[in-house]
């Protein structure tokens, strides 16, 4: 369950209310971090992308909700 967490990000003074999960970044190896959804449509894993540019980068294997078999991931902070 993700929570009560708010997110938000502001755009020209406008306040775009958000909602979050974890997911893993692979950059090499996998890491762990927060997908942030906007109610505009953006999103941001690691920059701020379209829902089609995030759908290309599900499809690629850049962002996942689960890793491999035997795969290990880093998490910061």
């Amino acid at each position: 369950m993700i929570g009560r967490r708010v997110t938000y990000r502001t755009v020209d003074g406008v306040r775009i209310p958000g909602t979050w999960r974890h997911v893993f970044i692979r950059n090499g190896r996998y890491f762990l971090t927060d997908l942030l959804i906007y109610a505009d449509g953006l999103v941001d894993c690691w920059g701020l992308v379209t829902v089609e540019e995030f759908e290309e980068k599900v499809r690629s294997g850049w962002v996942a909700t689960t890793l491999p078999d035997g795969a290990g991931a880093s998490a910061h902070g």
